[in-house]
């Protein structure tokens, strides 16, 4: 059970694990130039509506048009984040600078630049092992589940 639970743990978190051992970098491009104020504050409310906070409801259409428009080619149809780029799930409520309105216009309209060092010289292969299916499980029960099933 533990060695089949393993290799479906290692084959669903590699990315994790690449992330990890070598790092990665992240760029938002600042948008507030490209969309203005209004285009700002209304794809705030979109984002905000995606993972249940707080928002303006009458303003999350206009958001969502144009989040698809200049958004979706990193963050995705769907918003779930492209690993490629660095872009994040923008739908689980989880915020790495925060989740207010605030800080969220902010970063639509200024962008972000982030950088994640490697850390396979510091922890060695065997820990970062551990620590990616750990951060994996955080975000994927539906997957833990079923490791532990098998």
């Amino acid at each position: 059970l533990y060695s089949k639970s393993l290799k479906v743990g290692v084959a669903l978190h590699s990315g994790t694990r690449g992330t990890i051992m070598g790092g990665r970098g992240g760029v938002m491009p600042p948008m507030g130039p490209a969309l203005g104020e209004e285009g700002v504050n209304a794809v705030a409310q979109y984002v905000l509506s995606l993972s249940g906070s707080k928002h303006d409801v009458s303003r999350v259409e206009q958001g969502k048009q144009t989040f698809m428009t200049l958004c979706a080619a990193c963050h995705g149809l769907d918003a779930k984040g492209g690993q490629a780029v660095g872009a994040p799930n923008l739908t689980d409520n989880i915020w790495l600078y925060s989740g207010d309105e605030k800080t969220l216009i902010e970063t639509i309209s200024k962008g972000r630049n982030g950088n994640m060092p490697a850390h396979k010289d510091l922890l060695g292969e065997p820990k970062v092992h551990l620590l990616a299916a750990y951060v994996y499980s955080l975000s994927h029960a539906d997957a833990r589940k079923s490791a532990q099933t098998q």
